[in-house]
C-alpha cells in the first residue's frame, strides 16, 4: 500500500468518525414528547395547527438546539410512557398527574374543569355536595382537581354514578352518553369542550358551572439525567416567548389568553 493510498484511507476513517459523532450528537438533540389529543392545547400531529401548548414548548426546545418529536397516544399511556422513558417527556400535566417525573415549573396552559348537561337540564354546579346524585361521565386517567375528583373516587365503583371512559376520543363517547341519557353530567376542560362543540356542532349542550382553574405543565422522564436542565430550559424558554411577544402570538391565533395576564 502506497503512502497516499494510506493517508487517503486515513483521512477518510477520520472524516467517518466525525460524520458519526455528528449523527449521534443530533440523535440526543431529539426529544420525544407526548401528550393525547386536547385541541386547542394539544391537537392532531399531522395538522398545521398542532396546539399552542406543542408551538409553545416547540419554540422553547428549539431556542435550546432542541428538535421535538410530537406524538399523540391516551393519556394514560402517556403518563406511564414517560415514567418509564419509551418517551422523553408530557405536555399538559397537572402537578397532581405529575409524581415521579421531573415538571418545569412555569405553566404552559391553564385548566379550567367544567361540568355540561343536555340543554333541558336546569342544573348547576356550586359545591362538592351539588354533585350528590348526579351520573357522571369522565375520562379515565384524568385527574379534574378538587370536589370533583373527590366525587368520582368516591363513587368510581358505582356504574349508576361514575362512568369513565378510555381510549383516544373519551370525549366523543362522553357526549354521546350524555344525548343518549346514559350520564346526566359530562365533566370536560372549558377550551377543549368549546372547540369540540364548534368543530362537531354538537348542540342541546350547556355548561352548568366550572371548578377553580388550575395549571398545566411540561414534565420530563426521571429516567433522562438532564431532565432537571430540560425542565429549566422549558422555564427559561416560555420567559422569554412571553417577554419578546411570541407567546402572545402563538396565543392569539388559537383565540387563548395569557395566564399570567
Amino acid at each position: 500500500m502506497g503512502r497516499i493510498t494510506f493517508l487517503l484511507i486515513f483521512f477518510a476513517i477520520i472524516h467517518l468518525d466525525q460524520a458519526l459523532a455528528k449523527s449521534d450528537k443530533a440523535a440526543t438533540k431529539t426529544l420525544t414528547i407526548a401528550a393525547d389529543t386536547w385541541c386547542p392545547y394539544n391537537c392532531d400531529p399531522s395538522s398545521d395547527d398542532q396546539g399552542f401548548m406543542v408551538e409553545i414548548v416547540r419554540d422553547a426546545l428549539a431556542a435550546n438546539d432542541y428538535h421535538m418529536n410530537y406524538q399523540t397516544m391516551p393519556w394514560t399511556d402517556v403518563l406511564m410512557a414517560t415514567i418509564s422513558g419509551q418517551v422523553d417527556g408530557v405536555i399538559g400535566a397537572a402537578p397532581s398527574e405529575a409524581k415521579g417525573l421531573v415538571l418545569a415549573g412555569e405553566p404552559v396552559g391553564q385548566n379550567m374543569t367544567c361540568l355540561y348537561t343536555r340543554a333541558d337540564d336546569p342544573y348547576r354546579f356550586q359545591s362538592g355536595s351539588s354533585l350528590r346524585g348526579r351520573r357522571i361521565g369522565a375520562a379515565t386517567g384524568y385527574l379534574y382537581g378538587g370536589v370533583i375528583d373527590q366525587y368520582i373516587d368516591a363513587n368510581r365503583a358505582d356504574y349508576n354514578l361514575v362512568q369513565l371512559t378510555g381510549g383516544s376520543k373519551p370525549l366523543l363517547e362522553n357526549y354521546r352518553k350524555l344525548t343518549d341519557r346514559r350520564v346526566d353530567t359530562l365533566v370536560e376542560n372549558y377550551l377543549v369542550m368549546e372547540f369540540i362543540i364548534k368543530k362537531y356542532r354538537f348542540k342541546s349542550v350547556r355548561v352548568a358551572g366550572c371548578d377553580e382553574p388550575g395549571f398545566l405543565h411540561v414534565a420530563f422522564s426521571p429516567r433522562r439525567p438532564d431532565a432537571g436542565r430540560l425542565a429549566e430550559f422549558i422555564n427559561g424558554g416560555i420567559r422569554d416567548l412571553r417577554r419578546s411577544g411570541r407567546l402572545q402570538e402563538i396565543l392569539s391565533r388559537y383565540k387563548v389568553s395569557d395566564w399570567k395576564k
